[in-house]
């Protein structure tokens, strides 16, 4: 008979493969006011910023399964590197 700790991590795996299996979630109010203004006000930059991550996420969405797992992985950790992480950055990193 299984122990519950044992149960536990038999089937973290697959917990781990389903959430993998989602786009990530980001705090997009957290990315658009790290974003500088240059040339504009801070609020028009955040409008900006804000529609340009909606977008990005959206069609991360629509995109996502067809994604292999290692490379959605590594672009994840990449956009996830000093700072919040970016829909647009990680939309970018998986279509190169």
């Amino acid at each position: 008979m299984l122990k519950p700790l044992s149960l536990l991590v038999l089937a973290l795996p697959a917990a781990t493969a389903a959430y993998a299996e989602e786009v990530p979630r980001f705090d997009i109010k957290a990315i658009c006011g790290a974003a500088p203004s240059i040339g504009q006000s801070a609020q028009a930059t955040d409008r900006g910023c804000i529609h340009d991550e909606t977008q990005a996420r959206t069609q991360l969405e629509q995109q996502w399964p067809g994604f292999k797992t290692n490379r959605r992985n590594a672009c994840v950790q990449e956009v996830s590197i000093g700072g919040p992480p970016s829909y647009v950055a990680l939309l970018t990193c998986l279509q190169m």
